[in-house]
């Protein structure tokens, strides 16, 4: 069985944005199952990904994150 990876500070971004995970795949333009993918670390968010994700954030929030911080894995 696959250990689960969250992506914890990632996840409370969201939801301060008022924005779920299907709403994060919709945004950098991949389906809601390989954002699932990338929760559970069957499949490792890009660069370009990233870069999206924290840009995208950063607006909505008017916050400054690191990759480090967004991308941090707790299991």
């Amino acid at each position: 069985m696959a250990r689960e990876i969250y992506f914890y500070n990632l996840e409370a971004e969201l939801l301060r944005a008022k924005l779920n995970k299907a709403d994060l795949a919709l945004m950098i333009g991949i389906s809601t199952g390989a954002m699932s993918s990338k929760f559970t670390g069957k499949t490792e968010f890009t660069l370009e990904e990233m870069e999206k994700i924290r840009t995208r954030l950063e607006l909505l929030t008017e916050k400054e994150f690191t990759y480090d911080y967004l991308f941090e894995r707790g299991e």
